[in-house]
């Protein structure tokens, strides 16, 4: 793939059959996935090679509804790879109920099914450096890793095993795939990307059913038109939403707004740390809910086991999607840090202290390791229990425009996250159903923190995860949701949306594995 800045491009360079808006997963992967192809694919990143102050600042947002972890640059990057700049890599795909029309949560149920996703899944898997895109979530995750399951199971009336899949990155192997610097070795003469490309509106014929150009500025300020014959909209779950109500020199409410939709029903994970276990008295739980290496056709990968809510539980009890886990927390002298330095090539004298004074810790970890096929021994600084729990949509949580405007003169988004009180008491039901659980196999419980108490008059000390969700969402009502079954937004003919921003709800599980999935898809669509 050809990559250049839009100062050094040509008008008629600026022309294609599929233009995609943004370079994060779901951009490169619609990109890669039509590599080859006979269609003219162009990508617009709006920032360049590396992070850019002046670049990032367009990202801020106007808050004016539930506080939002700090800095944004978690979660959204201007930058060739999008949020993979920082992602975690943790990965897993939405439940099944995740999908279904549930009574007790308002305003559920995607207009396609598990059954529609589940195909792109392996698919999705190969772009994301995982060696399984699906099935390995449940009990099925014991024969693939070729083990024998625990002989004292969860109580499976409350609470179910759950596992998660670390993406790995091909050039290095302890980190998560970085989209961005792979993109130069993929051969591909129809796919040209420009960086330093902002679109800062998307017009339309006069009836508002038909994208017909991109504005887009460079670096400098200097407006730039683009063409294509479809659109492809992959800026993340704010700025989706913020560039179509911005679109609105000829539609006052918007692209795609005629029913007041874009930019409701915002959604994110709430996560926080619920408990804490003793690193001394708890070494047996964290290696039955630990980390475990399994190898597949593409190599060796991490797995992190936890539990989550049985689906039976959220409907007799009115919850929502929640899931657990054990995080060990390293003590900034861990010698395993060390050693990965050391593979990188980047070992410094501190590093070298640490691992000559820690030979027994790295032994038992090589062991564990090439042996047992499971997580490393940490020196640890404390040890944790976290939770995540999907939010109910509701469509007062949104994002509008505000009055203040970036330096390119576009309004910020202005963002009013709403939070439920369904959100905490799943969370203290779920922390109780784990430690009561924990007692039961035999484990030391953790401690609780006193706002997770059941009872407990205390506000719960939950954040947003850096998912933001929801905000176009998917429907086969025009009325209730911005894209149709297809991500295509309802009434235009030739603009598509990608991301999270399409889904109607977002489950427990981190969105990146279905982000691509339906990426995958959605390439499929576009070239057929």
């Amino acid at each position: 793939m050809r990559i250049d800045d839009l100062s050094a491009v040509r008008d008629t360079d600026l022309v294609a059959d599929v233009c995609i808006i943004g370079s994060g997963p779901a951009g490169l992967t619609i990109a890669t996935e039509l590599a080859g192809s006979r269609l003219r694919v162009l990508v617009l990143e709006s920032g360049g090679l590396e992070l850019a102050p002046d670049t990032e600042e367009l990202n801020d947002i106007d808050n004016v509804g539930a506080p939002r972890a700090m800095p944004y640059s978690n979660a959204r990057n201007r930058i060739l790879g999008g949020s993979s700049q920082t992602w975690s890599g943790r990965c897993a795909p939405l439940d099944e109920l995740d999908y279904a029309v549930r009574d007790w949560v308002p305003s559920s149920g995607w207009p396609i099914g598990y059954a529609t996703v589940e195909p792109y899944l392996n698919r999705a898997a190969t772009h994301l450096g995982l060696g399984y895109g699906g099935g390995y979530t449940g009990d099925r995750f014991w024969e693939l890793a070729g083990r024998t399951p625990p002989v004292q199971d969860l109580d499976r009336r409350w609470l179910r095993p759950y596992f998660w899949q670390i993406s790995k990155d091909p050039a290095d192997p302890f980190d998560s795939k970085r989209f961005g610097a792979h993109v130069a070795g993929i051969t591909a003469d129809n796919v040209r990307i420009i960086v330093n490309a902002t679109v800062t509106h998307i017009d339309t014929n006069p009836q508002g059913t038909h994208v017909e150009s991109l504005r887009l500025v460079d670096a400098e300020g200097r407006p730039r038109l683009a063409r294509s014959a479809r659109i492809v909209l992959a800026t993340g779950g704010i700025e989706n939403a913020r560039l179509l109500l911005a679109s609105n020199r000829i539609a006052p409410a918007g692209v795609g707004n005629r029913h007041d939709v874009v930019g409701r029903y915002l959604l994110d994970h709430r996560c926080g740390v619920v408990g804490t276990l003793d690193p001394l008295t708890s070494a047996e739980a964290r290696d039955r809910f630990g980390k475990y290496v399994v190898k597949s056709r593409t190599g060796k990968h991490t797995f992190l086991h936890g539990v989550a809510l049985s689906p039976e539980l959220q409907a007799a009890e009115g919850l929502l999607n929640c899931a657990l886990w054990i995080q060990e927390v390293p003590a900034h002298d861990d010698p395993w840090e060390a050693v990965k330095n050391l593979l990188r090539g980047h070992l410094t004298a501190r590093d070298a202290r640490t691992v000559v004074t820690n030979p027994g810790l790295l032994l038992s970890g090589a062991k564990r390791r090439l042996i047992d096929h499971t997580g490393l021994p940490r020196k640890l600084e404390h040890v944790e229990l976290r939770c995540m729990v999907e939010q109910a949509p509701h469509p007062d949580s949104r994002i509008t425009l505000s009055d203040k405007v970036d330096r390119l003169g576009i309004p910020l988004a202005r963002v009013d996250w709403k939070l439920s009180p369904l959100e905490d008491a799943t969370v203290r039901r779920a922390a109780a159903l784990v430690a009561g659980e924990f007692a039961r196999l035999g484990f030391t419980p953790p401690e609780l923190h006193e706002w997770v108490r059941e009872a407990s008059p205390l506000p719960a000390h939950l954040t947003d995860w850096a998912h933001p969700t929801g905000s176009t969402r998917m429907s086969t009502d025009p009325r209730t949701g911005v894209v149709d079954p297809d991500c295509r937004v309802h009434d235009i003919d030739n603009l598509y949306i990608a991301g999270s921003s399409v889904f109607p709800t977002n489950g427990h599980a981190n969105p990146t594995l279905t982000i691509v999935a339906l990426a995958v898809r959605l390439a499929d669509h576009l070239r057929h």
